[in-house]
C-alpha cells in the first residue's frame, strides 16, 4: 500500500482483471515505490549474490573495526549473537575530544581522493520539519551530539582490500 500512493487496493487489478471495480481509496499518505520491470529484474539477478556481497562487506567492516580500534572514533555495533549484519553503511563518530573535527576530517579524506558521507542529519535541521517543529529552544542534544561528529566510511561490495587500507591509513594519520 504505501508503495503505490496510499492505494487501499492494486490500482493495475482493474486493467488486468476483467470485471474489477475502478473504485479505489488512498487511506494513507504513501509514496510511488514500484519497480521497472528491468528495474526488478536487475535486483533479482543482485539477489542470487547477496550473501558474497555481504560476506565481503563483513570482512572490509572487519578490517575497519580492527584498525580503527583505538581512535577516538564510536565504531558501529556487531550484530547480536547468531545475527547478521548487512553492512550497508559504515558510519562513526568522531568524538569531541579528537584533534579534528568531523568536517575536517570529511576534507581530509576528499583531498585524499576518499568519498565520505554523512548519515543521518536530525530531521530538525531540515527546513521542512524545522518549519513543523516547535521552537528550537526545546533542542534535540543528543541528535545534534551525534551529527556533529558523524561521517560515513565509503563500503561497497568492490571495494578491494588496498582500498580500505587507504581510508584506514588516512584516519589513523588524522586522528592517532
Amino acid at each position: 500500500m504505501m508503495r503505490t500512493h496510499g492505494l487501499n487496493r492494486d490500482a493495475f487489478d482493474r486493467f488486468r482483471t476483467i470485471g474489477a471495480s475502478w473504485s479505489y481509496d488512498v487511506v494513507a499518505a504513501g509514496f510511488k515505490y514500484n519497480l521497472t520491470d528491468l528495474a526488478a529484474a536487475i535486483g533479482l539477478a543482485q539477489l542470487e549474490r547477496v550473501y558474497e556481497f555481504q560476506s565481503h562487506r563483513q570482512a572490509i567492516a572487519e578490517r575497519y573495526l580492527d584498525r580503527l580500534s583505538g581512535l577516538p572514533l564510536d565504531l558501529p555495533a556487531l550484530a547480536p549473537q547468531g545475527g547478521m549484519h548487512a553492512w550497508h553503511l559504515f558510519p562513526v563518530r568522531v568524538r569531541p575530544e579528537a584533534r579534528m573535527s568531523r568536517d575536517d576530517l570529511i576534507a581530509l579524506l576528499t583531498e585524499s581522493g576518499i568519498g565520505s558521507s554523512v548519515h543521518y542529519r536530525p530531521l530538525h535541521q531540515m527546513t521542512y520539519w524545522s518549519e513543523r517543529l516547535p521552537p528550537k529552544s526545546l533542542g534535540f542534544p543528543v541528535a545534534d551530539a551525534y551529527f556533529a561528529g558523524a561521517v560515513t566510511l565509503p563500503l561497497y561490495p568492490g571495494m578491494q582490500d588496498t582500498d580500505a587500507e587507504e581510508v584506514i591509513s588516512v584516519i589513523r594519520q588524522a586522528l592517532g
